[in-house]
């Protein structure tokens, strides 16, 4: 009788667990668009459409990448998938990336421009805020974390679920808002393109 209550509490779990995924994706989707549209413009929003060509864009994807990103992972990440994202702290193991980031406080210029890792377009610009406020909330998120005034948002599209992507439909990652408004968790390989006059 007791190998009967596994199976049977896994059944029950399952169908729970399906009936109840609706209503967590509908909380998801309140919970990427219910507070965090506050800069949002509206011209930036998108639709489906928008990711036509986004395996088209894996190929596109340069075998060297800003900050010595894995191409492979790139095209993974950022042209072959639309919900899951590189490891969490991965920018955390990337030393050139904080080194660059040091170097820029450090020599008191204080900003970056991030270029998407397929056609090289600026997609986030941290300018307006202090680098080390963008370092610091980016460490604890575990991915660069962007705020509205960072965004260069002739080249980003968010659409309806809060899915992050670039105007052509590479995916970058998510709104991912709290207490301060719109966060955009983005994935580092998918923004580490060089400058387009390199």
């Amino acid at each position: 009788a007791n190998m009967m209550v596994a199976p049977v509490f896994s059944s029950c779990f399952l169908l729970l667990f399906f009936a109840l995924a609706p209503l967590a994706k509908a909380q998801l989707h309140h919970q990427h668009f219910g507070g965090g549209e506050k800069g949002i413009p509206e011209e930036a929003k998108a639709d489906e459409s928008v990711m036509r060509n986004q395996r088209v864009l894996g190929t596109r994807i340069e075998r060297s990448l800003r900050w010595n990103s894995r191409s492979a992972t790139a095209k993974q990440i950022c042209a072959r998938n639309r919900h899951g994202a590189e490891w969490s702290g991965l920018l955390n193991r990337a030393d050139k990336f904080i080194e660059e980031l040091n170097q820029e406080m450090d020599g008191g210029g204080g900003h970056v421009t991030f270029y998407d890792s397929a056609l090289n377009r600026p997609v986030f610009a941290v300018t307006k805020r202090p680098l080390s406020q963008f370092l610091e909330e980016s460490v604890k998120h575990g991915w660069p974390s962007f705020r509205a005034e960072d965004v260069v948002w002739e080249n980003v599209r968010i659409l309806d679920d809060g899915e992050v992507v670039t105007r052509d439909g590479l995916h970058l990652g998510h709104n991912i808002p709290d207490e301060k408004g719109a966060r955009f968790c983005i994935n580092l390989v998918c923004v580490s393109g060089f400058a387009p006059e390199r």
